[in-house]
């Protein structure tokens, strides 16, 4: 098997993950919404309604946000759409474009690895220690902090994938060349 054809595999298949992962992270946002909206609604006129609060909207909601926002990382990486300044790039020639571009996803690549690394740092100190939220819930931190730990695990994987491919010269899946397949 060739280099590119591992290549073109590898991102074929994170394509596919990424896209669940994305679509997933949108509905999460929507289910945020619902519930703050419904527990707004129990919290204003619950008592003539007859629906009782939640109680712990703050805190569930603050894990959605963390599982919506972080696994969507990745997915807007991939699909090329974080926001950028490019005022000069669209100008500058080709060779020069790849090397701003695997500048830049180098450096997320980094940022990326080294907070997934301390994020697993502080899920097996949770674990360990068996430290919970000083909430009503009580929640084992580990739980959102492997949430935070696997999103940003997925977006160094996306980053050092993005990076790789433009340094072997393919085609970057959400730049210029071509976007994902199954978004395109």
């Amino acid at each position: 098997m060739t280099v590119e054809r591992a290549a073109a595999g590898a991102q074929a298949a994170l394509d596919r993950v990424l896209l669940v992962t994305g679509y997933f992270a949108g509905a999460i946002f929507f289910a945020i919404a619902l519930f703050i909206g419904y527990d707004v609604v129990a919290r204003k006129w619950g008592a003539e309604l007859g629906i009782p609060t939640t109680q712990v909207t703050d805190e569930i909601s603050s894990y959605m946000l963390v599982l919506a926002s972080t696994w969507g990382f990745a997915y807007t990486l991939w699909t090329d759409a974080h926001v950028r300044i490019d005022v000069l790039l669209p100008y500058l020639p080709g060779k020069l474009r790849a090397a701003a571009d695997l500048l830049a996803y180098t450096a997320m690549a980094g940022f990326a690895c080294l907070f997934a690394w301390r994020c697993w740092l502080l899920v097996f100190d949770s674990w360990d220690t068996g430290i919970t939220s000083s909430t009503y819930l009580l929640t084992p931190l580990w739980i959102p902090q492997i949430i935070l730990a696997g999103g940003f695990s997925l977006l160094a994987l996306t980053a050092v994938v993005m990076a790789a491919a433009i340094a072997l010269g393919a085609k970057t899946p959400g730049g210029d060349a071509a976007g994902p397949a199954s978004i395109a």
